[in-house]
């Protein structure tokens, strides 16, 4: 399964999202202040640490600088659904959020959420994992046997003459232009949408392995 990219957001296949209109209000603050991105970022990675995960990619539509922090002079994104893909005990997890009006909320809200995780496992009755289970990550779903140039609609010869970096090129922007169109709150479904990531995945793959 390829590694989820950190922009723009990969939501997991068969997650629900949450409508827009109810989306709540942020609760996560730092000195009296709501968090900033980069403060809920700090706050997630050290609780995914205490509990022992590894393998971090925080996926969002934050727009990030080169040190993986998000960049301040962006306005917010439209979609604030964060996703953190991480591995413990060797499985694989997927938690989302997308719970909350903002981006750094709903990451305030995953490290709240690994917070409380580490609270119950001092209980003795189950691990880190094993309270974890229902977030493990899952492969990326079917498209009804469609190739990846079917679901992205390209032409069966794509890429012909384009390099693999060109080919990539094309393949994100029309991945981007159709993720848009497959979001739920246009009239879309979760499921185009991951299929659409699958489809992407799939295509850079066979790119790779040429």
């Amino acid at each position: 399964m390829r590694t989820p990219d950190r922009f723009p957001l990969a939501w997991p296949a068969h997650r629900p999202r949450t409508p827009a209109t109810q989306r709540r209000q942020g609760q996560f603050k730092k000195s009296g202040k709501l968090l900033s991105p980069a403060e809920a970022m700090v706050r997630v990675e050290n609780e995914l640490e205490r509990i022992g995960g590894w393998q971090p990619v925080l996926s969002s539509n934050l727009e990030l600088r080169l040190d993986g922090r998000p960049r301040a002079d962006r306005a917010a994104p439209a979609d604030p659904g964060v996703c953190l893909y991480f591995t413990l005990k060797n499985q694989p997890f997927a938690l989302a959020c997308d719970t909350y009006t903002e981006a750094a909320q709903n990451i305030g809200a995953l490290a709240a959420h690994l917070e409380s995780t580490r609270a119950i496992t001092r209980y003795g009755v189950a691990s880190a994992a094993e309270t974890l289970q229902a977030f493990s990550a899952l492969p990326p779903p079917s498209s009804g046997g469609r190739s990846w140039r079917d679901v992205l609609g390209f032409d069966p010869i794509f890429p012909g003459e384009l390099s693999a970096a060109e080919a990539k090129a094309t393949i994100n922007v029309r991945h981007k232009t159709r993720l848009q169109a497959a979001h739920p709150d246009r009239g879309g479904s979760d499921a185009a949408a991951a299929d659409l990531n699958a489809a992407r995945d799939a295509a850079f793959a066979e790119l790779d392995a040429q």
